[in-house]
Parts: C-alpha cells; sequence; structure tokens
C-alpha cells in the first residue's frame, strides 16, 4: 500500500522552493524519499540534504519510513544539514556577543567606578588680598583648585570680607605703628578661615591705592614708614610672605583699573572659555565687561574698546590670563574718589565766599552744618600741591594773612540741587581744555567711544543703591537717576536723617555724591540715553565683592606654582569612559533581541539522532 508524504522545502534561496507530493512505499528508506524529492524537484541528490520529520528531528537516510512514524498525508521538511549548521553556529556567535558585550560594559563600568572614588579630593590652595583704600583697608580670602586652568587660578571668595578697624593706611603717616592693630584684626580672621595646613602655602598681598598715591607724592618718607610698618605686621603671621616689598606695595593708578576689569569679566564669566569647540569654530571671545570704579582719592575706567589698534601706549595695557591675552583702555583720575573731590568743593566754596568762617553749600541738606578745619580743607593734595595743579590746573590756597591751620570752617547746607550740580561741574571739570587725540573724556584726557557693558561699583553702587534705585538689581534710567537726585537734594536735614543708610556717616554727602556721579558718567565718560542701559550697578556678584582685588589675585596667580596633586583621572574621562561601557551593554541588549528574533523566525530549534550530534 503506497503513501503520499508532503515534502516542504526550507532550504535556503538558492535551492529549490516550494511543495512537492511524493507517493512510497511505507518500506521505502529516507534516502529514497530524498532521490524522488529532488527528481521532481530537478536537482541532483546533495550528501547534505536531509529530511526533518515535524516532531523536529532529522531522519537518517538510512531509516524506513514508517519505522519512523512517516504516514499517509505526513508533512516532512526537506533542509540541508550544512544550513543547519551554519544557522545554528551564527545563532551562537550572536549570544557569545551579547554575554561579551555585557561583561567588558559591566566591568568597565565597576572598574571605573572605583577608579574614581580612589582619586584623592582636589587640593585646594588660597590667597590673601588686602584693600589699603584711602578710607579703610578691607581683607579678602580667595580659595581655587590648586591645578589651575592654562596657569591661571578659577578663585573664588572664601568666608566674609574682613573690614579693619580704623582709618585708611595713610591716615596712619604721623604714627606708622597705629595701623598694626587693624590689620592683625583681620589677619587673625585669615588664620582662622584657611586651614592650618595651608598657611605657609597661602601669599598674602596688601595694595595700598590712591590714598598712598597722595601720600608719596607729597611726603615719600612717610609713605614709606607706612608700608615698612605694614610690612613688619604681615611678617608676624605664618602665611607666605617672601617677597615683602613686591607683595605689599603701592599699586598704579592704571594698574587697580586693569585689577577691577579682570575681576568684571571674570565675575560675568567673560574670561575662560572651556568650550572646546571654541578654537576649532575660531570663534569670537565673548564680550567683555567695562569696569568704572570710585573710590575715596580716585576713580578708573577700563573696558576694550571696539578699535583699540590706534590707542596710546601711556592709556592701555594687556593681560594674559587662561592662554588669552587682552588689551584694553584703562585711565585713573587720582583726586577724583569722592572724599577728595568733596575737599575740593569745599575748598572752591570757601574761596568764592572770601573765606569766611561760615560757607553756604549748596550740595548739604538745609539745617545742617558741616564742621571742618583750615589744614583738612587747604592743606589736602587736591586742593593744594603739585598734583592739584596737574589734576586741576591750579591750586586753591588760603590767604596769607591766615595762618591758623584749626580754624573751623562751618558749611551751612541749602538743599539746592541744582546749584550743586553747577558748582561740582564748573569746579571739578574740564570740559573745554585742548584734547590732542581723536577724542577725550575731560581735562585733556584719552578717551575711546565706551562700547560695551560696564559694571560700576564702590561709590558709584553706594549711591545708587541709597537713593534706591537698584532695589531687586532693577535697571534704572537716566532720567530716573537725575529726578531721584534731584528730589534727594530738595529735602532737609530731619527729612533725611532718618532714611535707612548702610552707611550713616555719609547721609550729608549724598547729594554732592550724586550729583559728581551724574557729572562723571554723562559729561566726563559721556554715557547718554543711548547707551545708558548698558550701565550695570553692582556691589556683589555671585557672593563676591566687586573690586580690584580678586583680579590682583588672579593675576598673581599665573605665577604661584601649580600644586603637585593632580587629578589624573578627570571628570571628563570618567564620563567618557561611562558612556562606552554604557553603549557596550546597550550592544549587548541589541544582540540578545536579534537572537531571540532568530528563534522565532528561523525556526524552533533542531534535534538531531545521536549519530548526527544533539543540536
Amino acid at each position: 500500500m503506497e503513501i503520499e508524504v508532503t515534502v516542504q522545502s526550507i532550504l535556503p534561496s538558492e535551492g529549490p522552493q516550494g511543495r512537492y507530493r511524493i507517493k512510497m512505499n511505507p518500506n521505502d528508506n529516507v534516502e529514497q524519499l530524498l532521490r524522488r524529492t529532488c527528481a521532481e524537484a530537478h536537482v541532483p541528490l546533495k550528501p547534505s540534504y536531509c529530511i526533518r520529520h515535524a516532531a523536529n528531528k532529522v531522519l537518517p537516510r538510512e531509516a524506513i519510513l514508517s519505522t519512523c512514524n512517516v504516514r499517509n498525508g505526513e508533512v516532512v521538511h526537506w533542509t540541508d544539514e550544512e544550513h543547519i549548521v551554519r544557522k545554528v553556529g551564527g545563532f551562537n556567535t550572536i549570544w557569545f556577543m551579547c554575554v561579551l558585550s555585557l561583561l567588558i560594559g559591566a566591568i568597565g563600568l565597576i572598574t571605573v567606578s572605583v577608579l574614581k572614588s580612589q582619586v584623592p579630593d582636589k587640593e585646594f590652595d588660597y590667597g590673601i588680598v588686602m584693600d589699603a583704600g584711602s578710607s579703610h583697608t578691607s581683607l579678602y580670602i580667595y580659595k581655587w583648585d590648586g591645578a589651575k586652568y592654562k596657569q591661571t587660578a578659577e578663585a573664588s571668595q572664601t568666608g566674609e570680607t574682613c573690614k579693619a578697624p580704623g582709618k585708611g593706611i595713610s591716615s596712619y603717616a604721623a604714627n606708622p605703628e597705629g595701623l598694626s592693630d587693624g590689620l592683625r584684626h583681620c589677619l587673625d580672621f585669615a588664620k582662622t578661615t584657611i586651614p592650618g595646613d595651608k598657611w605657609s602655602s597661602s601669599p598674602v598681598y596688601l595694595g595700598a591705592t590712591a590714598g598712598m598715591r597722595l601720600l608719596n607724592e607729597v611726603n615719600s618718607s612717610q609713605s614709606s614708614a607706612v608700608l615698612i610698618e605694614v610690612r613688619k605686621t604681615i611678617q608676624e603671621y605664618p602665611f607666605n610672605f617672601t617677597d615683602p616689598d613686591r607683595q605689599a606695595r603701592i599699586i598704579s593708578g592704571e594698574e587697580e583699573g586693569t585689577f577691577s576689569w579682570i575681576t568684571s569679566n571674570y565675575i560675568s564669566k567673560s574670561l575662560n572659555d572651556k568650550n572646546p569647540l571654541s578654537s576649532v569654530l575660531n570663534a569670537v571671545k565673548s564680550k567683555t565687561i567695562g569696569a568704572l570704579d570710585m573710590g575715596g582719592a580716585s576713580a578708573q575706567i577700563s573696558f576694550i574698546p571696539a578699535n583699540f589698534t590706534s590707542m596710546p601706549a601711556n592709556y592701555s595695557n594687556t593681560v594674559r590670563l587662561y592662554g588669552d591675552n587682552y588689551t584694553l583702555y584703562t585711565h585713573s583720575f587720582l583726586c577724583y574718589g569722592v572724599n577728595e573731590a568733596m575737599r575740593r568743593v569745599q575748598a572752591a566754596l570757601a574761596a568764592q565766599q572770601n573765606y569766611n568762617l561760615t560757607v553756604k553749600d549748596p550740595c548739604a541738606p538745609k539745617d545742617f552744618v558741616i564742621n571742618t578745619t583750615y589744614e583738612n580743607v587747604f592743606k589736602a593734595p587736591c586742593t593744594s600741591g603739585r598734583h592739584a595743579v596737574e589734576t586741576y590746573g591750579y591750586n586753591i590756597d588760603l590767604p596769607e594773612d591766615i595762618t591758623d591751620m584749626n580754624e573751623t570752617f562751618h558749611f551751612v547746607g541749602e538743599s539746592n540741587a541744582t546749584a550743586c550740580q553747577a558748582f561740582v561741574e564748573e569746579n571739578l571739570f574740564n570740559f573745554t581744555e585742548t584734547c590732542n587725540y581723536k577724542q577725550c573724556s575731560f581735562n585733556g584726557q584719552y578717551q575711546p567711544h565706551v562700547f560695551g557693558e560696564f559694571y560700576a561699583f564702590s561709590s558709584f553702587y553706594y549711591v545708587t543703591t541709597f537713593l534706591n534705585l537698584t532695589q531687586d538689581n532693577k535697571q534704572f534710567s537716566l532720567e530716573e537717576f537725575k529726578n531721584t537726585t534731584a528730589e534727594f537734594c530738595s529735602k532737609t536735614w530731619e527729612e533725611i536723617e532718618n532714611i535707612p543708610a548702610a552707611l550713616p556717616k555719609q547721609r550729608p554727602w549724598y547729594c554732592f555724591q550724586a550729583n559728581y556721579i551724574i557729572t562723571m558718567l554723562t559729561k566726563g565718560y559721556k554715557f547718554n540715553d543711548e547707551n545708558w542701559n548698558t550701565l550695570k550697578f553692582v556691589g556683589q556678584v555671585e557672593k563676591t565683592d566687586i573690586g580690584w582685588a580678586l583680579g590682583f589675585m588672579l593675576n598673581e596667580s599665573n605665577q604661584i606654582p601649580v600644586s603637585t596633586v593632580v587629578d589624573t583621572f578627570s571628570t571628563t574621562l570618567f564620563v567618557l569612559l561611562v558612556v562606552l561601557f554604557t553603549l557596550f551593554i546597550i550592544v549587548s541588549v541589541g544582540f540578545a533581541c536579534h537572537a531571540r528574533r532568530n528563534i522565532k523566525t528561523k525556526g524552533r530549534g533542531y534535534s538531531l539522532f545521536s549519530n548526527y550530534g544533539a543540536v
């Protein structure tokens, strides 16, 4: 009795395809079935051809059909042993790659995590800068990663600012020993802030500004004695003070302006571009920030002009920070700090009113009297002497018949805003002096057109804050500044004396200072309604005081050796390795998905009789 067997080809695409109905005797063997099938398909019989039963077993060629349970109507599969082995081998390779990728990823992640955890803590360095101004001395402590970046520290202020008790160090010209206690107060504070194991490596600097510059011009012996006492006091402490003459000195006005510019641009993140693409793309440097500083005895302006190629050499300075050079315009106006300018105005008022002991003062509040001695007004270096002549063109001297320097002037307030502004402009600024350059500010001094944004700090900030113009960091217009000043200057002392003020003793002077600042900014530096919004009046940015001290520290850090402990396993390398090993794990998941898909699409597996080997 014959049986009909349906042979379904599952050969590779290059082999015969389709179904073949073959009539066989149940006692025929598998090889005979293969021969008839090949004959039907018109192909020769290959040694590797085989028949797979529906039970997923490859049938030996010598096996009898009935013995293999191949019955009438049965469906069997025609396949190729070489193809089976090749597919199974590829299938195993995929799983091998899956496991290998998973192991590489997992072991790699564990290894880099362990290595990163064993990297020593960053080595931090510290530095101390004392700003010895004309009216007071402040101490700042800065901290940075000892490795630095392109030789320059990435410093930030740590701890509070220490204000030394007493006056500015120039006030101790007649008694240098008197300044020591104030410095010790702040140096003791530095010892409590900086870790003990860092004292000997932490440099300390003192920069004396306009007050000492004036004293040095008037009496260099006295200024030298003051600096000797300063250095002697600092040497009592365990900080790094190996070069006293360089580390405690009078800084020039141009240095002060430059350091203020560095501070402004560092805090505003206009320096130190770490973007790895910036050099590749030749990107334009970030716009820099100009710096306007006004202390007690001088005022500085520093910025990078739109075109700096034609600047006179004595009005420019070049600094190198984080691997880049910056050439900026900078100029310092000695005698244009708020205190020295006020004394010059008082002398001019007294002279205009025939040196009467009672002097009408349009800038002072009505019903308030300011008492000061002849000596305090007329012996000031910005009133009389060589520098007064160099700055203003003339001295304001007392008549020869007045010899008692302890005689007291009484400046009686009038609360006259208009008269105050006019007197300030007429007696402190010369806007008609010959300008030997393309453009000038005042007194014949060169200044390119202001360009970019500016930070205005120190007295610029103190005055506008007192007038409640900077509340919540709001932007105010020039007109608002003028109107607020005029309104304040019309108030009597009774209306003023209880206004909250960070510096209460300055209340009587704020009318003068506001008018002085408006004139300096508008007619001096040439800010107007169109570019006023480029001005930002600031005291602190990101908990760091704005001034020259931080810029001084950053500039000095170029000379400080890099700390020996360097992080050899950087955060960047760590992140890159984590990403790499995570990709290995993702690849292993991809291999696993591919293998599972093969299981579903290529069959459910093969099982051979023992004489062919198990699959």
